[in-house]
């Protein structure tokens, strides 16, 4: 259900859980698109000569857990919520574009598993999917999503599948356990 769902990942989260959920801002950095993964490239339709932002951040509950580990791509000169969206720390991206950006709508581009270790002491596969918030046809926005286990549990698939994608995950495994009794990783 998660994983399919076209509209706000904190919605439905919330949802599930009963509970508000927080975004904490991990890491935030300008990148050249010729630095990033040739996949987001072609995806958001940038040129070489093009900048992101690249935001890595956890979508945590009220305690501090993380429910999830978030990897945002913004292109800056798309539209000018992504000025917002980098600075807010706490609020999540679905809030932010349900005020802002009336008519975005969200394209699936890929969903499964993946092995991670975030999650070192439950299941290390997890379930992710990657997305692009567009306006009309234009992408703004690429989100990957990988899910705790606990929370979004995986469907358990071969090693070759799973190394495939893992291969295509932007965000690096951590050997320390993501939550609150553990500091962020440093990615």
């Amino acid at each position: 259900m998660v994983l399919q769902h076209d509209g706000s990942t904190t919605r439905i989260l919330t949802c599930l859980l009963g509970e508000p959920l927080k975004v904490r801002v991990l890491r935030q950095h300008d990148e050249a698109a010729s630095a990033l993964a040739p996949h987001v490239s072609a995806h958001l339709k940038l040129s070489s000569e093009d900048h992101a932002i690249v935001r890595r951040s956890q979508l945590v509950r009220a305690t501090g857990e993380a429910v999830s580990l978030n990897t945002v791509i913004m292109v800056p000169s798309r539209h000018p919520i992504v000025a917002a969206i980098s600075e807010a720390d706490d609020v999540p991206l679905g809030h932010i574009l349900a005020q802002h950006v009336p008519g975005h709508h969200r394209r699936i581009l890929n969903h499964g598993t993946v092995w991670h270790d975030a999650w070192s002491d439950l299941d290390r596969h997890c379930a992710y999917r990657e997305y692009l918030i567009c306006l009309e046809s234009e992408p703004i926005l690429y989100i990957q999503e990988v899910f705790s286990p606990e929370i979004v549990p995986a469907a358990p698939r071969s090693d070759a599948a799973l190394q495939v994608h893992s291969d295509l995950l932007l965000m690096p495994t951590s050997p320390e356990r993501v939550g609150a009794s553990a500091p962020p990783p440093s990615w």
